[in-house]
């Protein structure tokens, strides 16, 4: 099942005694099922995140998790509250962006999606994993894009299935 609504508030949970560090991971995997609009993520630096439709939301998430889920006491950072931008027009501008080792360059320019696609996309009538000429077909008959230019898509975004297209 899909959900329309992303989580756009997070916080960070840890155990109050580190040596129920193990009980608290398979209480974010417990919570994950049963509740499909909630987020857990385990950050790169090893801090786990629980992720939310908004603070009630994410209230009761956490005195589930602490109360049936992982069944011991936690320390919770304040909310923080998830930004999202989006391009209304086109950039003027081409943008550069290096390696840190200066022997690879990216140039980009951002433009607004077709009215629609987004939608396409979080419905799942456009995919990355669609074979790419039935998905170059299907953006030149419905958003008039140019079969060569709807061939060119490199990825979805973010996580890999995301609304945004990263195109050559």
């Amino acid at each position: 099942m899909k959900f329309s609504v992303s989580p756009v508030v997070r916080v960070a949970v840890e155990p109050r005694n580190p040596a129920d560090l193990p009980k608290l991971v398979e209480g974010l995997k417990r919570l994950a099922k049963s509740d499909p609009m909630v987020q857990c993520i385990i950050e790169e630096s090893g801090e786990h995140i629980v992720a939310g439709a908004g603070e009630l939301h994410l209230e009761i998430c956490l005195k589930d998790l602490e109360e049936d889920h992982a069944c011991i006491p936690i320390k919770v950072s304040d909310p923080v509250v998830s930004y999202r931008e989006t391009v209304s027009e086109e950039s003027e501008i081409m943008c550069l962006s290096k390696s840190p080792n200066k022997h690879n360059r990216i140039f980009l320019k951002a433009r607004p999606m077709p009215d629609g696609l987004p939608e396409d996309i979080d419905k799942g009538d456009v995919t990355p994993r669609q074979e790419f000429k039935a998905r170059a077909r299907y953006l030149n008959e419905k958003y008039d894009y140019d079969v060569n230019e709807a061939r060119k898509i490199w990825c979805f975004g973010p996580e890999g299935t995301g609304p945004n297209l990263l195109m050559d």
